[in-house]
């Protein structure tokens, strides 16, 4: 049986920086970047390593926008992306 991404029973809650890195499906140098940048959360400072809070990159998903379709053409000629791809299928 698949375990839940979210099952705090199977994996860590403190994640080093490459695994953290996996854990948002970026790789670590762009994930320095994101730190860098204040996207994501800075690490704690536990025994001696840096280690970030599983649970605070959840809220990342969490509260992230949904992206947005900003093509003003879309919204003249009365296309958007659900219309576009219902089409296609029928």
């Amino acid at each position: 049986m698949p375990v839940s991404a979210n099952d705090n029973r199977m994996q860590p809650r403190g994640l080093r920086r490459a695994a953290a890195a996996r854990y948002l499906g970026i790789s670590p140098t762009h994930f320095d970047r994101q730190v860098l940048a204040g996207a994501v959360p800075k690490p704690l400072g536990l025994f001696g390593v840096n280690i970030w809070d599983r649970a605070a990159l959840d809220l990342l998903f969490d509260g992230a926008p949904q992206p947005v379709n900003d093509n003003e053409w879309d919204s003249v000629l009365g296309h958007d992306e659900e219309t576009e791809t219902s089409s296609r299928l029928h």
